[in-house]
């Protein structure tokens, strides 16, 4: 028998009314979606296009209406459905007068853990999230990228099973951006469930082993990167440098490249433009070193569900 998936949706929707006119809004339609254990799912669109109010909907910070959404089985109104869950939202929010050890504990208590594994289990964790000497500071001091980074520990304190993290990686530098990065990672070999949201395609891309892009409420894709990103998107052809100024013809052609030192490497869009750049590399004396085609990308398959989603 298959287990169960750890998040569900069945028909959630979302509809709110805004203005003096009461006018209704969809943020979210008719979503079908299901997450399963130990997997890391990435939930990405562009701003607005309903990730954070999907995550309310299944922590139940806001109800829908219509549709339903489980955790671990558990319809998301129960309470039973989030003992085991751990969320960061997005640009979290802490009382500024506590350290960093005051919000963990506090945290902590919440699940009723006992001082003594909430004292060890907050001490691990600023140290895995970079702040193992900050725990006694007012949490006024701290940069957005320090807060981030505590969200981030107080989301793992109660050694949850599924972690929802709203564009957990907003307000980080690069180094911090990869720790964290890293963290998610660790928590699949823990058989961690993750579910994050992004509009920042090369988090998801980097992580996740299955995606769902969202766009004005609707599920426009879901499934493994693999499967997303198989498409061909074209041909690439490495061609050595000669005393050939090849950047006239890729413009003529409207061909994209780049180069360096040693080579051009050019984009063409399919086999009418490979039979052309052959013909050309006979006349001209062009080397073509390699050419084979190009996947897409996940920014690339993104923007191909939006153009078809339009039409």
């Amino acid at each position: 028998m298959s287990a169960k998936p750890v998040i569900k949706t069945d028909g959630l929707s979302k509809q709110y009314r805004l203005g003096l006119t009461l006018k209704p809004v969809d943020a979210v339609t008719d979503l079908n979606l299901e997450v399963n254990e130990g997997e890391i799912f990435a939930f990405i669109g562009l701003n607005g296009a309903g990730k954070t109010t999907t995550i309310k909907l299944l922590l139940d910070h806001a109800r829908p209406t219509k549709g339903k959404a489980f955790l671990f089985g558990f319809d998301a109104t129960d309470p039973h459905a989030r003992e085991r869950i751990g969320y960061l939202p997005d640009l979290p929010h802490f009382y500024q007068f506590l350290t960093a050890n005051e919000l963990l504990d506090y945290s902590g208590k919440l699940f009723c853990l006992s001082k003594t594994k909430l004292a060890k289990r907050s001490g691990e964790l600023l140290e895995t999230v970079g702040l193992g000497d900050r725990g006694n500071e007012r949490l006024r001091g701290f940069s957005r990228g320090m807060l981030q980074r505590l969200g981030f520990a107080q989301a793992l304190i109660n050694h949850p099973d599924l972690v929802i993290l709203d564009e957990p990686l907003g307000g980080l530098d690069p180094i911090g951006r990869v720790e964290l990065m890293n963290l998610i990672t660790d928590l699949k070999s823990k058989n961690t469930t993750v579910f994050f949201s992004s509009h920042i395609l090369e988090d998801a891309q980097k992580v996740a082993d299955r995606i769902g892009i969202i766009h004005k409420g609707h599920l426009l894709a879901c499934g493994k990167k693999s499967e997303l990103l198989q498409t061909k998107a074209g041909w690439e052809a490495e061609i050595a440098i000669n005393e050939f100024d090849l950047s006239g013809l890729c413009k003529k052609n409207n061909w994209q490249y780049q180069t360096n030192e040693e080579c051009y490497t050019v984009t063409i869009s399919d086999d009418e433009d490979v039979q052309k750049l052959y013909k050309l590399a006979s006349e001209k004396k062009i080397n073509i070193i390699s050419l084979h085609h190009r996947q897409l990308n996940l920014e690339e398959a993104f923007l191909k569900e939006l153009d078809r989603w339009k039409a």
